[in-house]
């Protein structure tokens, strides 16, 4: 009953004018070597990541517990521990800023470490909008319609930041373009160098 439901929301995200997580997710599963593993500190995503990624073997999928910014050095220790097996990060946009990015791209680069970098960006900070709506719904923010530092849509591009470390870095917010983009991010990473993909997501 698991799998059709899964499948019944797949087939559902395919027909959606934007992408979606749960589309996101499914394109990545089919891109993906067989043995990749998935480090994931989506935060309000994890639960699409987790659902839709189908990991059939220990390890494969592993959330990143604690304090938030942690994902990339989490990926870089697993990609160092796995050796040839590749190694994605999945993120936020939200979790993207709370990492320190340059650094860990910086790693990457000087110890040849190649990872997968998939970006899950709703232009937004949802978690703090959503703790808002959890721990206080009758508060100034809900009453006001004012959640501020939520709101994250001036960003600049996330993916121009693998430029400066000669990685491969791509955009790509229409569903038809985004099995190409999984697919050129993946062989990137197969010869040896990180790629930054940045998805804009169905807020």
């Amino acid at each position: 009953r698991e799998a059709e439901a899964v499948a019944a929301d797949e087939a559902e995200a395919a027909r959606a004018e934007r992408i979606t997580a749960a589309r996101l997710v499914a394109a990545l599963r089919e891109a993906l070597p067989a043995d990749a593993v998935v480090v994931d500190e989506t935060i309000t995503h994890s639960r699409f990541v987790a659902r839709h990624l189908r990991a059939s073997q220990a390890g494969r999928w592993m959330y990143v517990q604690g304090g938030l910014g942690q994902g990339s050095g989490v990926a870089l220790g697993a990609k160092l521990a796995l050796g040839e097996r590749m190694v994605v990060l999945a993120l936020g946009d939200g979790t993207f800023l709370y990492n320190p990015m340059v650094q860990a791209l910086m790693a990457s680069r000087d110890l040849g470490l190649p990872l997968l970098v998939v970006v899950f960006n709703n232009s937004q900070y949802l978690s703090m909008k959503l703790n808002h709506l959890r721990f206080y719904p009758d508060g100034a923010a809900v009453a006001g319609d004012d959640f501020d530092g939520v709101d994250l849509s001036g960003q600049p591009p996330l993916s121009e930041l693998a430029a400066p470390f000669g990685f491969h870095g791509a955009e790509v917010a229409e569903p038809g373009e985004l099995r190409g983009a999984l697919d050129a991010a993946v062989a990137a990473v197969a010869g040896g160098t990180t790629a930054v993909l940045n998805v804009s997501l169905a807020r």
